[in-house]
């Protein structure tokens, strides 16, 4: 395992297209435990980093719930915000809240035992696409800075304590 979380290669995955950095970045790793212990342990992980839950929503039940699918694979969403990243983020221009919050995927992939922890950066996305205004370029690198150095942190613990 090395020091620095996995990226997930997304761009491989899009038939060789170039994919932005925000999704060329992402953060992936699997994890040696049952997905009804991992949504939790991953939950638990943000929140000891200082990460507000907002909501964690199963994704699978929802979809089998409203539209009869059950053929889902167990897939969780859990919802978090940074104090420090909204602040930076609403002082930037109040509007990038709508940016927010970080979403971290936890999901199981039929015949791999590993459960799957996913994350993109939603103030990498701010930056890709150019939500804030043309003369905060340093502000919000500086937030997505900040951003990867707090879930660098996530991201270790959770490797760290995840996997045998």
């Amino acid at each position: 395992m090395s020091d620095e979380p996995e990226e997930s290669g997304a761009a491989d995955a899009v038939d060789g297209a170039d994919a932005a950095p925000t999704v060329d970045e992402a953060i992936h790793t699997t994890l040696d435990m049952p997905f009804d212990d991992a949504v939790p342990f991953v939950q638990i992980e943000h929140e000891l980093a200082d990460f507000e839950t907002v909501r964690v929503t199963r994704l699978d039940e929802m979809i089998e719930g409203m539209l009869g699918h059950d053929d889902v694979e167990r897939t969780a969403l859990i919802v978090v915000c940074h104090p420090e990243i909204a602040f930076d983020a609403i002082e930037i221009d109040p509007t990038l809240a709508g940016m927010l919050p970080c979403t971290t995927l936890v999901y199981e992939r039929e015949g791999d035992d590993r459960v799957h922890v996913h994350h993109v950066s939603a103030t990498k996305a701010i930056r890709d696409l150019g939500c804030a205004p043309g003369d905060c370029a340093e502000a919000v690198d500086n937030l997505v800075a900040k951003t990867g150095e707090l879930m660098t942190v996530v991201w270790e613990n959770i490797e760290e304590h995840g996997r045998k």
